[in-house]
């Protein structure tokens, strides 16, 4: 299923990608050990491919599952998804491996960039950690400071994604909990020549300029989060975000001629919390 960018402009300006740290947000600490968890199931409306201008629909999938500080959690992002378990036994300091598949580019709605070939899905590897300060301008909130880090293994991009950045929470009303976060991406030359570069054989056969990306920032995203409880432990779940494509992605012909530097992500969920 597809969509044009323009059908979307009288939407808000989402994407996740840490879709994760928004929905399956930490509890707040509790005095005594317990399991605690999450789930939500919806619908996903992202970019069909980094850059595109047209949107494809998917589900969107969180969940979280934790025991005093440890927790281990996965969701679907805006271009891959990802699973992440945190292994600190501290509360102020959360820290562990990542493993995620970042989705590829094939059979896509544009033709010129149908042309240039499909880029499989890539198994990634890494690492994260993150630091909350709880009670920060009310006994409700939550802010946090986070760096992450995936490097391709499986070949495809042979190259790595920094993410650095942070978010705050709070809660207005018991049954309401808002989230913002605020992200940066960096991405190696290699990484941005797989998703953003034109190599001469897909120059000749698009009709697009032959284009080589260097390292460097990739994106600056602002995302937001909202969890409403309705009854009990369900409730509905809603994620916007907007990504703004920097330096050689943005300057790619693959997004100035054919495609789109905002990159818009948004999804509609329920949820269970336990």
């Amino acid at each position: 299923m597809s969509i044009t960018r323009n059908s979307l402009s009288t939407l808000v300006a989402l994407a996740a990608p840490f879709l994760l740290t928004g929905l399956a947000a930490p509890a707040m600490a509790q005095s005594d050990p317990r399991i605690s968890g999450f789930f939500a199931l919806g619908v996903l409306s992202k970019p069909e491919y980094q850059g595109s201008s047209d949107q494809s629909i998917g589900p969107l999938i969180a969940g979280r599952l934790a025991y005093d500080n440890y927790y281990i959690e996965t969701a679907t992002l805006s271009a891959s998804i990802a699973l992440r378990a945190n292994v600190s036994p501290w509360s102020g300091i959360e820290f562990g491996p990542v493993l995620g598949q970042r989705f590829g580019r094939s059979d896509v709605e544009n033709k010129r960039v149908k042309l240039l070939g499909d880029i499989d899905d890539s198994t990634e590897a890494g690492a994260f950690m993150r630091v909350p300060f709880r009670d920060v301008l009310t006994s409700r909130d939550e802010a946090a400071i986070e760096v992450h880090y995936v490097h391709d293994v499986s070949s495809t991009a042979s190259g790595g994604l920094l993410f650095f950045g942070g978010s705050y929470r709070f809660d207005p009303i018991n049954r309401l909990r808002l989230r913002a976060i605020a992200l940066a991406g960096y991405g190696s030359d290699r990484y941005n020549q797989t998703f953003f570069g034109v190599t001469q054989a897909g120059a000749a056969a698009s009709g697009l300029p032959e284009y080589k990306a260097s390292s460097g920032l990739r994106d600056l995203s602002l995302s937001l989060t909202a969890n409403y409880v309705i009854t009990g432990g369900w409730g509905i779940n809603g994620v916007v975000s907007f990504k703004r494509l920097m330096g050689d992605a943005a300057d790619s012909p693959i997004v100035t001629r054919e495609g789109e530097e905002n990159q818009i992500t948004f999804g509609l969920g329920l949820s269970y919390r336990f």
